[in-house]
């Protein structure tokens, strides 16, 4: 496919997806967590499909609601009570032991704790999102739409950096066609975006230049190995994307992988900030 095709595939999902990402930071509530939350469940479904593919057998029946009781603690934020949902995921650990116990497969303690890490990769990362979210009520979801704008420039700025003078690959090993030149791209156009959103009163929060540094590094550097953990995990499977939802962008899980690591790194930031 060239890259003409490849635009025009994507086309479609870029100009619907954009703006509805947009309606839906801006509305917030329960509307924006349930928008992740649905998000989390296909992407845990990926993340198991990938795991399959390499000859594990994750437990959905088991890895999906608990995922979902981890989302169900971030919507609570700050006022969750964390005793009911940790008591159902500690119930719904034990009942998966019981059924891989009773299923007969191989792999048990593979197949656990696959089951355990999609739940802690997807939605324990990724749901931290909807508590970003939550803080940012008072501040029009300004800061949680500075980073995913940020993530967006930053993977823009590493695809064209990498494209237009990237030869010397990063980690090829996990994926070939990233490259240093794009990498660097990604964590200037990063911090290009904090720098001039925050010298507009874009977030709404005066920034000092050692904070817009640190956000660089959990956008720029962190977000694009976030990229690359999602690469390893599709190498180990022998697949090109998690899956083909979103027709040329690959899988939902392809399109939240740095987000999966920015969102928890950034909701930290904001709780010491």
């Amino acid at each position: 496919m060239t890259r003409r095709s490849t635009l025009w595939t994507r086309l479609p999902i870029i100009v619907l997806g954009i703006p509805a990402i947009i309606y839906l930071l801006i509305e917030g509530g329960i509307i924006f967590a349930g928008f992740v939350a649905f998000v989390i469940f296909l992407s845990l479904l990926e993340f198991y499909g990938l795991k399959k593919a390499s000859g594990l057998k994750p437990n959905g029946l088991i890895g999906i609601p608990m995922a979902l009781s981890v989302c169900f603690l971030y919507i609570q934020y700050p006022n969750a009570n964390p005793t009911n949902i940790l008591s159902s995921i500690l119930l719904l650990i034990i009942l998966g032991l019981f059924m891989e116990m009773f299923s007969g497969r191989t792999n048990p303690i593979e197949n656990i704790s696959v089951t355990l890490g999609g739940v802690m990769y997807v939605a324990g990362l990724l749901g931290a999102m909807i508590a970003l979210r939550n803080w940012d009520t008072l501040n029009g979801a300004r800061f949680t739409m500075a980073m995913i704008f940020s993530v967006w420039i930053c993977d823009s700025c590493a695809y064209i950096f990498g494209i237009l003078w990237g030869k010397k690959k990063l980690i090829e090993r996990i994926s070939p066609k990233k490259t240093v030149v794009g990498f660097v791209g990604g964590i200037m156009g990063a911090f290009a975006s904090f720098y001039v959103m925050n010298m507009y009163g874009f977030i709404r929060y005066d920034l000092s230049i050692e904070n817009i540094f640190i956000l660089t590094f959990i956008v720029g550097v962190c977000g694009q190995l976030g990229d690359f953990v999602e690469s390893m995990f599709k190498r180990d499977a022998g697949v090109k994307d998690s899956g083909k939802l979103l027709l040329g962008h690959g899988g939902v899980l392809d399109r939240f992988d740095s987000l999966i690591i920015t969102s928890p790194l950034v909701f930290i930031f904001v709780l010491f900030l």
